[in-house]
């Protein structure tokens, strides 16, 4: 076995080991490129990514190649490349974009996929939950704080039909989806072999979506629907059919001498998270350009409580990443994350965040508290 050293010899072996996943990317691309161009024009259409990726029978490495030429395709943060044959090879050399990367993270996910049942095993567990690459922290945020609360909730959400589709309830909707083909489990959520229950998740919200969609502004693709981002505060009320209140931190940006107005706006805050917390109605919040380390920017949590004795919020973030700081944990050195939870003080938190989405139940006259 060959070693690296260092010096030039590893830019050597890091070259070496991105050779193998771009092979695999052209080989596959190359032998499926004339059936995947439906038009045969030499140019592979968002439209015509969207039959491969829907089709169950493009598995393993084919679908991995098409789910990366799917997200660059979509192109929501720059100009999406002409996606010829020869233009594919040559931005696969150059890395730009990594279709390389995107093919051994998205085969990584579909061989990890080995159990397609819908609850591996038993029911939702928040820390095996790992946001993809769609962007759409908004769908995950308000789910992951509804398995926290109850796991069983969410579990009867969804329903194996007999012609082997799904029902998935989102509030006051029921959409049915297929069964998730490779590529679209190669651009969705990871969710450590228990099942593939947050794929169908997302899908099943991109479905729902794009129904609500007058029919001139629908999409081919559900997964494309989510992927352009969207309110958790918006998406919690999707989810439970509840109204939600929304609650700003700006008064946190304002100029420090307005302490009035900053200890009257805090103790509103608590007495918010306090009774939400107690009555275990749902929360979400989220980040624009946050400073301290392990906060993840333009992004959506899920607000799981708020502990009253030591003045703080726990969160979960979607990405479900661990995260140690580098320092006595606060606002310079970030906070100790496992499986995406953690726990931040108050003041802190509206510095950081935001803003907030409390979910509003209703009580029926008549009904006490």
């Amino acid at each position: 076995m060959k070693r690296c050293f260092p010096g030039f010899l590893l830019l050597v072996c890091a070259v070496q080991l991105g050779a193998q996943p771009s092979n695999e990317f052209i080989a596959s691309v190359q032998k499926n490129f004339a059936r995947w161009d439906l038009n045969h024009d030499g140019i592979l259409s968002s439209n015509e990514l969207d039959v491969v990726v829907a089709n169950p029978q493009i598995t393993n490495e084919a679908a991995a190649a098409v789910a990366a030429l799917k997200r660059v395709s979509r192109g929501t943060k720059a100009a999406a490349p002409s996606l010829t044959l020869a233009n594919i090879t040559t931005l696969t050399g150059q890395r730009q974009p990594d279709f390389a990367l995107m093919f051994s993270a998205g085969l990584k996910r579909i061989s990890a996929a080995t159990n397609r049942n819908l609850f591996a095993d038993g029911l939702p567990k928040l820390e095996t939950i790992h946001q993809g690459k769609l962007g759409n922290c908004f769908c995950l945020a308000p789910l992951g704080a509804m398995v926290h609360r109850d796991p069983a909730q969410v579990a009867a959400m969804f329903v194996a039909e007999t012609n082997g589709n799904y029902s998935v309830r989102l509030g006051k909707k029921t959409v049915e989806v297929p069964p998730l083909t490779d590529a679209e489990i190669a651009m969705t959520a990871s969710n450590e072999h228990a099942g593939i229950w947050v794929n169908l998740y997302e899908k099943a919200v991109g479905t729902a979506r794009n129904e609500d969609k007058p029919t001139g502004q629908r999409v081919n693709s559900p997964l494309d629907v989510i992927a352009r981002g969207g309110s958790s505060g918006t998406m919690l009320a999707y989810l439970t059919g509840n109204d939600v209140v929304r609650f700003s931190f700006k008064f946190a940006k304002a100029p420090a001498s307005v302490t009035n107005d900053l200890a009257a706006k805090l103790a509103e805050l608590r007495g918010k998270l306090a009774a939400a917390t107690q009555e275990k109605r749902l929360m979400t919040c989220g980040t624009v350009k946050p400073t301290t380390p392990g906060l993840t920017p333009n992004h959506a949590y899920a607000v799981l409580d708020y502990d009253t004795d030591n003045d703080a919020v726990r969160l979960w973030n979607p990405h479900g990443q661990s995260f140690r700081p580098k320092g006595a944990p606060g606002l310079d050195s970030g906070y100790a994350t496992t499986n995406g939870i953690f726990q931040i003080p108050l003041p802190h938190f509206v510095q950081q965040f935001n803003s907030m989405a409390f979910e509003q139940v209703i009580k029926p006259p008549g009904k006490k508290s």
